[in-house]
């Protein structure tokens, strides 16, 4: 599975998400249910390692915070497209708050 493949998954996991979270169960049901279950295992990776990255807030906001870290984490991850980032940052950001 190549970045582009978890920057499609990323974003139809979370996309239409009120509440930014990972939708396993959108994933199973567009890709089937082993497919859906490994993009959503890798999509789950991603994100949890975003929020597992370490910030010195000092005296940061919220939103500069997210983009410190998700500066960090698109150097990580190049290959991850915009949209994808945002979702991730979406996630990070709601998980923060």
């Amino acid at each position: 599975m190549d970045e582009n493949d978890l920057s499609d998954a990323v974003v139809e996991a979370m996309t239409h998400t009120a509440v930014p979270h990972v939708d396993s169960a959108r994933l199973i049901a567009v890709h089937g249910g082993v497919e859906g279950r490994k993009l959503a295992a890798a999509v789950l990776h991603l994100v949890q390692e975003a929020n597992a990255m370490p910030i010195e807030w000092g005296d940061k906001t919220l939103v500069q915070g997210v983009n410190d870290v998700m500066s960090r984490y698109r150097a990580m991850h190049p290959g991850l497209s915009a949209d994808a980032l945002r979702e991730i940052g979406r996630c990070v950001a709601w998980n923060w708050r």
